[in-house]
């Protein structure tokens, strides 16, 4: 018994250690594909693919490059989810028995939202030319702000999965939950892009992910809902995460 219980935790923190491996070493990956000239004066986020019709933007990419890194961002965000998707799902299977699986998934929210924060947009503050003060009044202002703040959605949640995981979520945690991830909802349906201001496929994308986003916090509410028993209610938040992270990770332009 005893020797069985530390052999799965063994595995619960090989796999958490894994899963943390991969989204590191794939976005580090195409990190490398979508890194910008050195030779550039800055960088780009996918805010400003318009703005030059020819040659450099003002940032000193050209339009490749800024597509390039764009995508980068989406996909290494949807490998991100997935992975979280594949460990919360196994947190559920489990029932919450593994304490290692739980501190992954914070350390995983965490760091994806550290990722979304710092690399979301280079040419801003904290690691772009422009200072703090000086991203307010960038081109792309509205969607550096929009960024930074969809950025707090997972670092909210990695704190909050470090700071509960001894505790079973009750009603309450769940429907918080749902109410942190509908804020996420929110801000999918006004990120607009600098250069997509009409319905095009680039928007209907973020539509799209905006409804799984929704689909993920009605399924957080459905689990603090006692009524509701349906069987596998517990698997639609895993399971929403997986299918947000395949949307961003086939995302196109």
């Amino acid at each position: 018994m005893g020797f069985g219980t530390e052999r799965a935790k063994w595995l619960g923190w090989c796999g958490v250690a894994i899963g943390l491996g991969l989204w590191v070493l794939v976005s580090s990956g195409l990190a490398d594909v979508a890194a910008p000239d050195p030779a550039g004066h800055g960088a780009v986020t996918h805010g400003e693919h318009g703005a030059v019709q020819a040659g450099l933007s003002p940032t000193g990419l050209t339009p490749e490059e800024e597509l390039a890194y764009s995508l980068f961002m989406h996909r290494s965000s949807g490998i991100a989810l997935v992975i979280l998707g594949v460990l919360v799902m196994a947190d559920r299977l489990t029932r919450r028995r593994y304490g290692s699986i739980q501190i992954g998934i914070g350390l995983l929210w965490l760091a994806f939202g550290a990722h979304l924060f710092i690399r979301s947009d280079l040419e801003g503050w904290p690691v772009g030319p422009a200072g703090l003060v000086e991203s307010f009044s960038m081109a792309t202002a509205g969607e550096w702000m929009q960024h930074k703040t969809l950025s707090l959605i997972p670092l909210t949640l990695g704190v909050w999965t470090l700071t509960s995981r001894s505790a079973l979520p009750s009603a309450s945690w769940n429907y918080a939950l749902g109410a942190v991830l509908s804020a996420g909802v929110a801000g999918l349906l006004i990120h607009q892009h600098l250069d997509h201001r009409t319905m095009d496929l680039v928007n209907l994308q973020h539509r799209l992910m905006a409804l799984t986003a929704l689909v993920i916090a009605a399924g957080s509410v459905a689990e603090g809902l006692g009524r509701f028993r349906w069987t596998h209610k517990p698997l639609l938040v895993p399971c929403g995460f997986m299918v947000l992270g395949l949307q961003l990770v086939f995302y196109i332009e």
